[in-house]
């Protein structure tokens, strides 16, 4: 049951990074027993509030009570001590540690009488809080060599790995199933039904909607209110969140589909089977499929990362046999990986070096970079993709997550490509931000370029799309035209075994 009583609250909190202020005065407070929304697009300081909860950051001015005491948070240890529990945005595992050592690493570990470490003990508790999220994987492993998913669910493991009176959740469902998400959200209401508060953050309106009591919207590092969430509709939440009234999700299609870009005939990989369709230059061909359906596979093996087992690939009028990334690229295929983190960016390089990092010879004069000409071709790009920088200087690691994820799309646009492949383009991105890609890929569509669209979201594949192709268990299912497609009908294709193409 929720009280009224504050078990946390914040009161003036400042934070300033050089040249932004990330968090402009802002007080809010959290209840006992409650699930508790944190809502704002991509950079209004949602994160930055967290690190600073967990220890992480310092703020530089404002306080924090818990229970009516002023309270420090200075280190992860102090946050553990008041009783906050995090899962962060960030997964932050140790890629070369197994499952076990990142869900207890910073825990006390148990010990046997001898002293020494309590493997047995360890492996018990860590199953126990596997059972409890209802999913199994093998924790005996080093963390890289899980699936996206598994990883996320470690990283939730690590928070529960000690029992809290405060969770702090900063995008939890980002790299879940269906599944492991429902799983995850009845652990949730567990945890109020016992007393504990839930600090949820998300861009899944719809969850949210679902999932809190109360929710308190930012926006350009400030809080705008806090709101029963039943009090809102989500237009509402929507325009409160970015400033102004939306009329419609997707921008206006303006392309024109032209001639055959792209012909694929019979494509096998590793995890894909006799794939066969035609690209146009300015067409949005959308791939739709479940988890493990091989729609990552297939932009894989046409990117050159995964090994063609048979088929072939014209591109252009001229058979092309893609051998690597590289290759690929100069060829005028690029790829805006679904895990910008890790896949798409170098985090502690400046946002110049990332966006030039794939034409360094055209940006080049003999052995030396000219820096004059990527700094100016890097701003050129990031205007058009509306980047939000106080300065290109600063490292990616400084930027919001929808802002990397438009530093990801700035690489992949600095040359105008002939083939766009997008695998989840706007994951995790904000509402504000997603209709801003939108743009951006129309606006490549309507230049010319073919674009291949790998989504989970289904009003997204069918806002944007003019075609999908339906993938289930590696192979194609069937073809569609986008005319009045419902999201039951895609779903059911999605689920289906036929192997048609129309």
């Amino acid at each position: 049951m929720m009280h009224t009583q504050p078990v946390l609250e914040l009161r003036g909190i400042v934070k300033d990074y050089p040249g932004i202020r990330a968090l402009d005065h802002v007080s809010m407070t959290f209840r006992k027993g409650e699930i508790h929304g944190l809502l704002g697009e991509n950079g209004a300081g949602k994160s930055t509030l967290i690190k600073i909860l967990a220890g992480v950051v310092k703020a530089d001015e404002g306080t924090i009570f818990m229970h009516g005491e002023q309270k420090k948070i200075s280190s992860g240890r102090d946050a553990s001590h008041l009783g906050l529990s995090f899962i962060h945005q960030e997964l932050n595992l140790v890629s070369f540690f197994n499952g076990i050592e990142n869900i207890f690493l910073g825990h006390p570990y148990p010990k046997t009488p001898w002293g020494t470490i309590s493997w047995k003990k360890l492996q018990e508790k860590a199953a126990s809080i596997l059972a409890r999220l209802k999913v199994t994987f093998p924790l005996d492993v080093p963390v890289k060599h899980l699936a996206p998913g598994e990883q996320a669910m470690v990283a939730i493991a690590r928070a529960f790995a000690e029992s809290a009176s405060i969770y702090c959740m900063d995008e939890p469902t980002t790299s879940l199933t269906d599944h492991e998400k429902n799983t995850l959200f009845a652990v949730i209401r567990n945890l109020q039904s016992l007393g504990a508060t839930v600090i949820y953050v998300s861009h899944d309106l719809d969850d949210v909607m679902a999932l809190t009591d109360r929710v308190t919207i930012m926006r350009d590092s400030q809080v705008v209110g806090t709101w029963d969430t039943e009090a809102l509709s989500k237009d509402e939440i929507i325009s409160k969140m970015i400033g102004r009234d939306i009329t419609s999700a997707f921008p206006p299609k303006t392309a024109a589909i032209c001639a055959v870009v792209l012909s694929i005939s019979g494509l096998s990989s590793a995890k894909v089977r006799d794939i066969s369709f035609e690209l146009h230059a300015g067409e949005i061909l959308g791939i739709a499929g479940l988890l493990g359906s091989g729609r990552t596979e297939l932009l894989r093996t046409i990117y050159g990362i995964d090994r063609i087992t048979q088929g072939s690939l014209i591109l252009q009028g001229r058979e092309f046999h893609p051998t690597s990334p590289k290759n690929s690229i100069q060829k005028g295929i690029v790829l805006v990986p679904e895990e910008r983190r890790s896949q798409g960016l170098l985090l502690q390089r400046s946002i110049y070096e990332n966006i030039s990092l794939v034409y360094l010879n055209e940006l080049s004069t003999g052995p030396f970079l000219n820096r004059s000409v990527e700094h100016r071709e890097a701003e050129h790009i990031g205007r058009s993709v509306n980047l939000k920088a106080a300065d290109y200087r600063y490292h990616v690691s400084t930027l919001s997550g929808g802002n990397q994820q438009k530093v990801v799309f700035a690489k992949s646009l600095l040359r105008q490509p002939v083939v766009l492949l997008l695998d989840e383009p706007t994951k995790g991105v904000d509402v504000g931000a997603r209709f801003e890609i939108y743009s951006v890929v129309q606006e490549m569509a309507a230049r010319g370029t073919a674009v291949l669209l790998v989504s989970s979201d289904f009003p997204e594949l069918l806002g944007l799309a003019d075609r999908i192709l339906v993938l289930c268990d590696g192979q194609q299912v069937r073809i569609i035209e986008n005319r009045d497609l419902e999201q039951e009908t895609l779903l059911t294709y999605c689920y289906g075994t036929e192997n048609i193409s129309q």
